[in-house]
């Protein structure tokens, strides 16, 4: 097996590209963080960014920007476990203590995981087991009153407290502030046709709030939708997510992409009552 390792994400997107956008839906986390990065983000560290590639054919492509897990991209496992062992080895050599675990297409990640379990003796955590969906067209939402408007600088204490909520609820642990000021921050600052958070409002209040970031050369990414609990259960977030959604179609986007996590119906239900379709199943461990 050839290991191609790059130093700049440009490089790898230009030999990528094409392969990735086969499967935009599946690879829309791999193909956002590669435009992040190449607008100059996640400066902290320099990312792993690696090609595995057989007889020509590319096995599989990974990527980390530390401390995240290792994203691998969506294909079909290759079938021998000593070409899984070289991934894990390489990854291992390059990130060293950045190797913290692994995220992807669910039936690639369990093989790795088996694996890398049976090499080490230790046991990986399923931190979340995760849906992508994607839409293409808006199902609009009846009933909810309000609006939705842009987020704006003089939202900014507002959006760190929801966002450091979405966090708990998302991945279910404590957030370091810092690093929710540095995300609401991006939010705020970025080309809103890349980036942005919008809120929606009811009689003049803010009621719910949904993002979207990570543009792939046809689509982008949804996320950090959040309501906080009191205001839940009054079609919020349906709005919102619909509102975002429709406003990114409207700019040019020819679909969305998000991620759920399975283990909360409601959010996968209300999804899809605005329109996303399940694309696949992707899984992200840590290492214990």
């Amino acid at each position: 097996m050839e290991v191609i390792h790059f130093s700049k994400p440009e490089e790898f997107q230009d030999e990528l590209l094409e392969t990735l956008v086969e499967r935009e839906a599946e690879n829309n986390l791999v193909l956002g963080i590669l435009a992040n990065l190449i607008a100059g983000e996640y400066s902290e560290y320099q990312p792993y960014l690696a090609l595995f590639r057989e007889g020509g054919e590319i096995l599989a492509a990974s990527i980390c920007t530390p401390p995240w897990p290792v994203l691998v991209s969506y294909q079909d496992p290759p079938s021998r476990e000593e070409v899984l062992t070289e991934m894990l080895a390489d990854m291992e050599r390059n990130l060293q203590e950045n190797f913290t675990g692994l995220s992807g297409n669910r039936e690639f990640i369990s093989r790795l995981i088996t694996i890398w379990e049976k090499n080490t003796g230790k046991k990986a955590i399923l931190k979340m087991a995760m849906r992508i969906y994607k839409l293409e067209e808006v199902q609009s939402v009846e009933g909810v009153s309000g609006r939705i408007r842009p987020a704006g600088e003089g939202d900014r204490v507002l959006l760190e407290n929801w966002y450091a909520g979405f966090h708990r609820d998302a991945l279910y642990e404590e957030p370091d502030q810092k690093q929710v000021r540095k995300q609401v921050d991006a939010y705020l600052t970025a080309s809103p046709t890349n980036r942005g958070l919008m809120i929606w409002e009811d009689n003049g209040l803010p009621v719910s709030m949904a993002g979207y970031a990570g543009p792939t050369p046809n689509g982008i990414r949804v996320g950090a939708v959040y309501t906080p609990p009191e205001l839940r259960k009054k079609g919020y977030a349906s709005a919102v997510t619909a509102g975002v959604s429709q406003h990114l179609l409207d700019g040019g986007y020819k679909f969305c992409f998000l991620f759920t996590d399975l283990l909360n119906p409601t959010s996968n239900h209300i999804y899809q009552q605005i329109g996303y379709r399940p694309v696949c199943d992707a899984d992200r461990y840590l290492f214990a």
